[in-house]
């Protein structure tokens, strides 16, 4: 299906032609043609001419997206794509001639979630399945997520769809929230970098981007309704840092609203949050819309207006709008700002361009990039004996139902309709001799054992299987397996996804007894001939390693790595591609030892089975930050990942300091040399820990400010790495002064392969005196009437 140029004379591009003549001026007289930049100043000008044009009336049907849920129509709909989340209302007036087209809004955080089939037509529109976020970010290569974001993003152009709602941005406070697999990591800083990289590399095909969930949307169960509640100071630095590094660095098109509560009102009716922090604090341009259904809709949409929020889908609330605005609680200024945000995007978009799209985008081509994508992002954890990598000439035995049950994703609107998945089973089979009589067990097991569930959100169905008890048959095969095969894998593999929250329960975040039977098995059998036992993740999120990491040699947690998974796996487990994956989330002893345990889904306040108030009962103390700042012992700690080849650091110094000079402009410059001491090519991820001084603000012991990845490194040879630290990055939150502050004294820097910084010796930088970064709006976020920190705060120091 192509787009098509439309017959009708488009006002806004003689409004733009007008207004390029009034900017950049026409000069007769040498008869140069001058060009005009068309940057969003641009369209927020040609915007403002075509609002000028438009009735109220089609001012709120920008403002109310069409709810084709209870049969709305999108107004001037040209060129439909089958399966998007939804639409941005055209305008189609004869009398002024006003044509603006419907825009197409996609679901995708791991890749475009459209319909593989359309109704009267052939062919198919597979979108590529690219590894999910928790693994992506794992490669800490915003260069590679770029390259993928620029791949991803042709997808998006090339089928017609004019913005894609992700990448989902919230941090992973509890490894059992069932949305993590979309998220990046646990830490602000490492989120804000990767989602930047991934809006910059989408929204070069001319896409928009829309960065979600904002914010506090760090669990599923009952997310409609829940209120978390959390200190100013907590919410900032935390859960809106990484936001305000995306829109610092990447000023995307969208921005997504939250379902829940922030400290007793929802986020898409605070203004404190919509207006003054996102938009008067950091300067965010882009339009403003809601999740689905978010919020109380039913009497309250025009308070979303009211808050700054431009687009509420999926609509259905026009004559709320309508309504409001003649009682005046809602004024025409109101509607002409939101408005406006919109049109300023709608203007760039593929639909209003007239884009032909071919759907046709090179799926071969993104397929080689997203299986590259796994490969630099999956994490060694653990290579006891140097069991890994496995040798051409080892044979393989398979075990565990996850190899041909393999997950490339998760559930519910993250869901990609892809070509294909290769599973484990065959990613292996194409790279070893492998024991082809496991294979076919669990093949079989597989199909006479499979779950179907139907799908949510508009998302395909799935199928889940448990692991196989040990069987008669089982035991007899892992018996021969042991003795004739040099290599046991084990895979285990878990699924999740939006709407609902996992449990800290066997089968779930604990392996299951038919799991732990299975290794305690395999292990036992391989170990006494002598044989290695590897064991592949293929999970959507952290699980326990604890209980049985010490009986395997070793583990590869692969996540989800999209269409690709399979052959990933076995690119790594080969040696083919050494790993240069790292955590970005911490893998604890226990889940007990989390420090939200004991909060995470939250309490149930009215007895009705579902929680109303999560509070955040560790503060600022999330993930690593907590496990360093109290000693508490980890399995694997955050930023941590093996090699085939080892690194040595060098040279460690602070290159330069304009903080005392240059204040809130200024940066901290820190340098080190990074050299391959192994013997086989690899890359290295190298990460900056500060830990800063405590004058008014308790801190933790340590925090990722900065990080970078090397290029692949022959042994023997070595890379110098800068990394800068500007002010903002440095400062922490004074909820007190409503100022990001960098306090005085003196700063230790300890540039570390991981968040275990123990064996590291720290570089120094001072500050002379305290540097107000920024000022802050008063009072926003506040804590509700009535409830102070010392009533939730359970983590300080």
């Amino acid at each position: 299906m192509m787009t098509h140029t439309p017959t009708r004379t488009l006002l806004a591009l003689a409004v733009a032609v007008a207004l390029t003549g009034a900017m950049v001026g026409c000069n007769s007289d040498d008869e140069q043609t001058q060009t005009t930049t068309k940057d969003d100043a641009y369209y927020l000008s040609q915007a403002t001419g075509l609002l000028a044009q438009l009735s109220t009336s089609e001012k709120l049907d920008l403002l109310s997206g069409p709810n084709t849920y209870y049969g709305e129509s999108p107004t001037n709909l040209v060129n439909d794509v089958s399966g998007v989340a939804g639409y941005i209302n055209g305008i189609l007036n004869d009398e002024t001639g006003v044509h603006i087209p419907a825009l197409k809004l996609a679901d995708g955080p791991a890749g475009l979630r459209i319909s593989s089939s359309r109704d009267g037509q052939s062919g198919t529109f597979y979108a590529t399945a690219w590894p999910i976020g928790s693994l992506l970010a794992s490669s800490w290569d915003t260069a590679l997520q770029e390259e993928v974001g620029e791949a991803f993003g042709n997808e998006v152009k090339e089928y017609g769809v004019d913005i894609l709602l992700a990448p989902g941005m919230n941090i992973q406070r509890n490894p059992l929230n069932g949305r993590n697999f979309e998220y990046y990591s646990e830490d602000p800083v490492l989120t804000g970098h990767t989602a930047a990289a991934m809006v910059n590399g989408i929204e070069t095909n001319g896409v928009g981007t829309t960065i979600k969930h904002f914010f506090g949307n760090n669990s599923e169960t009952n997310r409609s309704s829940i209120n978390d509640i959390a200190e100013p100071r907590t919410w900032r630095e935390i859960y809106l840092r990484g936001f305000q590094i995306a829109v610092t660095e990447a000023q995307p098109w969208a921005l997504m609203t939250s379902y829940n509560k922030v400290n007793g009102s929802y986020v898409n009716e605070r203004r404190d949050a919509v207006t003054s922090i996102l938009r008067d604090e950091w300067g965010f341009n882009g339009l403003a819309m809601s999740d689905w259904f978010a919020g109380d809709v039913s009497n309250n949409a025009h308070k979303q207006v009211l808050s700054g929020q431009d687009l509420i889908e999926p609509g259905g609330v026009k004559a709320q709008l309508a309504a409001a605005l003649e009682a005046g609680t809602l004024s025409q200024s109101d509607v002409d700002t939101a408005a406006l945000h919109i049109l300023t995007q709608v203007l760039k978009s593929p639909s209003y361009q007239g884009y032909a799209y071919s759907n046709n985008p090179d799926l071969n081509s993104h397929a080689a990039l997203a299986r590259r994508a796994g490969d630099e992002s999956m994490v060694l954890l653990q290579n006891d004996n140097n069991a890994l990598p496995i040798a051409d000439s080892n044979t393989v035995a398979t075990f565990g139902v996850n190899q041909i049950a393999t997950y490339k994703g998760g559930t519910g609107s993250g869901d990609v309709n892809a070509a294909y998945t290769v599973n484990i089973a065959d990613g292996l089979a194409e790279r070893f001799t492998v024991n082809a009589d496991l294979q076919s067990f669990y093949a079989s097991y597989y199909e006479a054992n499979k779950v179907y569930h139907t799908g949510n959100f508009g998302a395909a169905g799935y199928y889940t299987c448990d692991e196989s008890s040990l069987s008669d048959e089982l035991t007899s095969l892992i018996t021969t397996a042991a003795s004739a095969d040099d290599v046991g894998v084990i895979s285990i593999g878990r699924q999740a996804g939006e709407g609902a929250d996992r449990s800290a329960e066997a089968g779930d975040y604990y392996l299951s007894d038919a799991e732990l039977a299975l290794i305690d098995q395999v292990s036992t059998l391989f170990k006494a001939q002598g044989k290695p036992v590897v064991v592949v993740l293929n999970v959507n999120g952290v699980i326990d390693t604890e209980q049985w990491k010490d009986k395997v040699d070793g583990i590869l947690l692969a996540y989800m790595g999209g269409q690709e998974t399979g052959r990933q796996v076995a690119d790594l487990l080969s040696g083919d591609v050494n790993p240069s994956g790292k955590l970005a989330q911490t893998f604890p002893k226990s889940y007990d030892d989390i420090p939200s345990a004991s909060t995470f889904p939250g309490e149930d306040t009215d007895g009705d089975g579902s929680p109303d108030d999560i509070y955040y009962n560790e503060g600022i103390y999330v993930g690593y930050r907590y496990f360093s700042s109290f000693d508490k012992a980890v399995s694997f700690p955050f930023g941590y990942g093996l090699s085939y080849t080892s690194f040595s650091y060098a040279g460690t110094a602070v290159g330069s300091n304009t903080l005392d000079s240059d204040g809130a402009k200024g940066s901290v410059t820190v340098t080190t040399t990074i050299t391959n001491s192994g013997s086989v090519a690899g890359k290295e991820v190298a990460q900056v820990y500060v830990s800063a001084p405590e004058v008014k603000l308790k801190k933790p012991a340590i925090e990722l400010k900065a990080y970078a990845k090397t290029a692949s490194l022959d042994a023997g040879s070595s890379e110098q790495l800068s990394f800068e630290i500007p002010a903002y990055i440095l400062a922490s939150f004074s909820p007190d002064d409503n100022e990001w502050i960098i306090e005085p004294g003196t700063y230790q820097v300890y540039v570390s392969p991981s968040a275990d910084v123990a064996s590291t010796t720290p570089v120094t930088f001072s500050v002379a005196k305290e540097i107000v970064v920024s000022s802050t709006t008063a009072g926003a976020l506040a804590l509700p009437d009535g409830t102070s920190a010392a009533d939730f705060i359970t983590v300080s120091e």
